[in-house]
């Protein structure tokens, strides 16, 4: 059972608090926020999700450099306060569109409707988006953002990330208005450790099929996934060119009658995002990696205070796709004194982090089968024989659009809805992401 749930800005502010029990005294919110920043002051790192301070637990998530904080003087599970606020952060952003800080400034009416509802004397009572419109009554003020009109890029139909980023309907005037549209975002999340030499040590993807439904009814998505699909590394038809995916799990909307045979599921889609499948993925794709770094490091015998480190990055996707927001994290060592970079080009930022003792290298975007290479001077104020061994891995960030390394792909989509004809528009997006990948120098 909860006390109290509040929202807290990055500054600290309290955008939106409850209280349930009135049994916690008042500038909670204040005491929680004093507590992460002395924790980060002291230890150079956030606090764990679940932290105790004068007798009070709060448990915790971070949502878009929001707080999404819930209070309680009783001991109760982490894990649950995380997934009673991962539901409630969930119906903040069915409902608002988008979770940030102006939109829950504009719908904090609507909020508070949603925080009565899904809670009673601090108890949950019910989660889901679609079950709470019969009992929500506001209507959402969606936030000002740029326009999603479909435009026409190399022959194909296309809308800004952005496009999905809007609340269901509520009301019956903004249902009658709203678009039928269903967005489809295949993501994947990569983490590999690879060896100096280029050798991959370890590598496996975590993956997930997510859906948001803006449909008018109770229509049925039948989608098809790679007819090649094998679930299981231990399948004996499996080809050197099929998708193995070592296991897969899915959303209770699902119909899986046809997944077996012809690998195609048939969704009644919930209001809201939800995730309809999660599947994870190790061995078989290392050869498509889409990043590469190497790098050498090379201490002056002239100038033995003086160590030059050349970090090469190559980017092995499709030249018309790129890599974007890519950021190099490089370890440099505890004796340096300034770190800096001969040639920025633009597009590219270099920063050294004196306390931290980290060098990083920021790159808005590479194209698809281009090369970049950074040479970085360091300056040490005394040289051990430890010195270069400190310049060890180097921790890589990115971020690819329409790539997955998996090699699934949603051969169709299709919506159906008896007893009634409008034809929906159907968007669908690939994402890969870095999860943790490091390179080994």
């Amino acid at each position: 059972m909860l006390s109290k749930l509040f929202v807290l800005s990055p500054r600290g502010d309290t955008i939106v608090l409850r209280d349930y029990r009135h049994d916690l005294p008042a500038g909670v919110a204040e005491l929680f926020y004093k507590e992460v920043k002395r924790w980060q002051d002291t230890r150079d790192t956030p606090p764990p999700p679940a932290i105790n301070c004068e007798g009070i637990q709060f448990v915790y998530i971070r949502r878009n450099s929001l707080y999404i904080v819930c209070a309680t003087k009783f001991n109760i599970s982490p894990s649950y306060g995380i997934e009673l606020l991962t539901r409630v952060s969930n119906l903040f952003k069915d409902y608002c569109g988008i979770l940030n800080e102006e939109s829950i400034r504009l719908n904090f009416v609507l909020i508070y409707e949603l925080l009565d509802e899904v809670l009673d004397f601090g108890y949950p009572q019910v989660m889901s988006t679609e079950v709470l419109k019969s009992y929500v009554h506001n209507s959402p003020v969606e936030t000002v953002s740029s326009p999603t009109e479909s435009t026409f890029l190399g022959g194909r139909r296309t809308l800004p990330s952005t496009a999905a980023n809007k609340p269901i309907a509520v009301s019956l005037d903004n249902m009658k208005s709203q678009k039928n549209e269903v967005f489809v975002d295949l993501l994947e999340r990569l983490t590999a450790v690879v060896a100096a030499n280029g050798n991959v040590i370890q590598a496996h993807l975590d993956g997930c099929i997510q859906m948001k439904s803006f449909l008018a009814g109770s229509p049925e998505i039948k989608f098809a996934l790679n007819e090649d699909l094998i679930i299981g590394k231990e399948a004996s038809c499996r080809t050197r060119s099929n998708v193995v995916l070592d296991d897969c799990k899915f959303h209770e909307c699902v119909d899986l009658s046809e997944f077996e045979q012809d690998k195609v599921l048939h969704i009644t889609p919930p209001d809201g995002e939800f995730i309809a499948m999660t599947y994870r993925m190790s061995g078989d794709f290392t050869h498509n990696i889409p990043l590469r770094v190497y790098g050498t490091v090379e201490q002056l015998t002239d100038a033995p205070k003086i160590i030059r480190v050349a970090v090469h990055i190559q980017c092995s996707v499709p030249p018309k796709t790129a890599a974007t927001n890519i950021v190099l994290r490089i370890p440099v060592p505890k004796t340096t004194v300034s770190a800096s970079c001969e040639t920025v080009p633009a597009g590219q930022m270099t920063e050294f982090r004196q306390s931290e003792k980290v060098f990083i290298w920021r790159i808005k975007k590479i194209e698809g089968g281009s090369e970049i290479l950074c040479r970085i001077k360091l300056l040490q104020s005394e040289v051990t024989k430890a010195t270069k061994k400190e310049i060890n891995a180097i921790n890589l960030d990115f971020e690819i659009p329409m790539f997955i390394c998996s090699g699934l792909q949603i051969r169709f989509l299709r919506v159906f809805e008896n007893n009634r004809s409008y034809s929906p528009f159907r968007w669908v997006r690939y994402i890969t992401h870095s999860d943790s990948c490091v390179f080994r120098l």
